[in-house]
């Protein structure tokens, strides 16, 4: 299935109005025509290998999501070593492996109530998902966000 949708600007502003920001540092997997922001990392720049602390905001990932773990695992890691500050947007996967490892107990999760419909698409994403925020002092707790009341 195609893993490379653009985030929907309407979302995208919803969540800068939750965050308090006014755009996102860098978008950290993206491409010339899904980026968010004027400064991102492709796949052969690969983020993975690189430090996100690219500035004093926030970064934005909108990950493949078949490939979730690596992922939340780095953003988990970024922020716990070196304090970064993430929003990323993956499916609700309460049930996996990775979201026991890497999300319970160590993000604030903001299930979304209203799914997604991604640039490009006519129908929203079949399933359930959340916007994970990683960052130093953020205690984690688990929230259901009317995301399309936010700010608008």
């Amino acid at each position: 299935s195609k893993q490379d949708h653009q985030t929907p600007p309407i979302f995208l502003q919803a969540v800068k109005v939750k965050i308090g920001i006014k755009d996102f540092d860098i978008d950290l997997a993206a491409s010339a025509e899904n980026a968010v922001t004027a400064r991102w990392y492709d796949r052969v720049q690969n983020a993975l290998t690189k430090p996100w602390v690219v500035g004093t905001g926030w970064n934005w990932l909108n990950p493949e999501f078949a490939l979730v773990r690596p992922w939340v695992g780095r953003a988990w890691n970024q922020a716990t070593l070196y304090g970064a500050q993430t929003a990323v947007l993956v499916p609700a996967g309460v049930g996996s492996n990775w979201w026991r490892d890497l999300v319970h107990g160590k993000a604030q999760v903001l299930l979304l109530n209203g799914r997604i419909t991604f640039v490009g698409e006519s129908n929203c994403y079949p399933k359930d998902c959340c916007l994970l925020l990683y960052a130093p002092g953020i205690e984690p707790y688990y929230e259901v966000w009317e995301w399309m009341k936010e700010g608008l």
